[in-house]
């Protein structure tokens, strides 16, 4: 008993270290003023709106901000609410890849899945649409996705679909349907296209990692 909550309890390093990562960025949002946080918002931010021009022009300018964005609009959040859902995830399902895959393969995860999620906000989004993706959701939802596969040899296949199901349900659900709007709250959404996409990707990807025994 001792030893199985000493493993619940014992995070691995680099997912602590990103969780610590969110909820510093967070506290240093809050510290600031309102104009430093639009500023941050806007730069740091996934522009959907700026994402389609740059992809649009392909002249190889705005590359670099889209580039950085798809990585940092990971770091920031809407509110406290989204900050502690998204860690405590991070936390259960983040750790659980990285015992079993690694290090290296927590960090793939978390970055792909991230940017896949974005895109998949992008491609989902009407043509000329405006808003702003942010939150390490994308991310999460892969290391959801990447579990699948750990999962399987335990609860068989039949558990682990059904798994998969429910929460692809659920995400639609609150994202497609104004409950998704309620609890985000302040004129947001829930994007669930990021969520859908970040767990496909990180499910196929799991595919590409081998399972080690956790020390």
């Amino acid at each position: 008993m001792e030893e199985q909550e000493e493993r619940v309890l014992n995070v691995p390093p680099i997912t602590k270290y990103m969780v610590v990562a969110l909820i510093v960025v967070h506290i240093l949002l809050l510290m600031t003023q309102d104009q430093t946080i639009v500023w941050v918002m806007t730069n740091f931010a996934f522009d959907l709106e700026r994402a389609g021009q740059v992809l649009m022009n392909l002249d190889g300018q705005g590359v670099g901000y889209l580039v950085t964005t798809l990585t940092t609009h990971m770091f920031l959040h809407h509110d406290l609410m989204h900050l502690v859902l998204n860690a405590f995830m991070l936390l259960a399902f983040g750790a659980m890849v990285e015992r079993y895959y690694g290090a290296a393969p927590f960090l793939i995860v978390f970055l792909l899945a991230g940017w896949i999620g974005a895109g998949a906000e992008y491609l989902t989004t009407p043509a000329g649409g405006e808003g702003f993706l942010y939150g390490a959701s994308g991310a999460v939802f892969g290391m959801m996705g990447a579990t699948l596969r750990l999962l399987y040899p335990r609860f068989g296949l039949q558990k682990t679909m059904i798994f998969a199901a429910v929460l692809m349900g659920v995400n639609l659900l609150i994202g497609l349907s104004p409950l998704g709007a309620m609890l985000a709250g302040d004129g947001a959404t829930v994007s669930w296209a990021a969520h859908a996409g970040g767990f496909i990707a990180g499910f196929i990807l799991s595919l590409g990692f081998n399972i080690r025994t956790p020390a």
